[in-house]
């Protein structure tokens, strides 16, 4: 399982978790790393599972955590080129 940079626990008292599934835009940029509009442009191309309360998103942890681990599977290590030996 993926880890997040914040190892996000809802017992941690951390501002911004929702219950123990939702996370809010701005916890989910701490806990990821990313900027808060590149994960509202994740939210608005249907990239997380989310809930929208007027004008609040709230994101399923799950659904971040599974976003990272498969982003983070698919990079390469910077500085490496892909080739193919045929």
């Amino acid at each position: 399982m993926f880890v997040l940079k914040n190892q996000i626990s809802p017992n941690r008292g951390i501002e911004g978790i929702i219950t123990d599934r939702y996370l809010t835009v701005q916890a989910a940029a701490d806990a990821s790393g990313y900027n808060d509009q590149y994960i509202r442009r994740l939210l608005r191309a249907n990239k997380l599972a989310s809930l929208k309360v007027g004008q609040m998103w709230l994101i399923q942890m799950d659904s971040l955590e599974a976003y990272l681990h498969n982003s983070a599977a698919g990079r390469q290590a910077p500085g490496t080129k892909v080739i193919s030996i045929t």
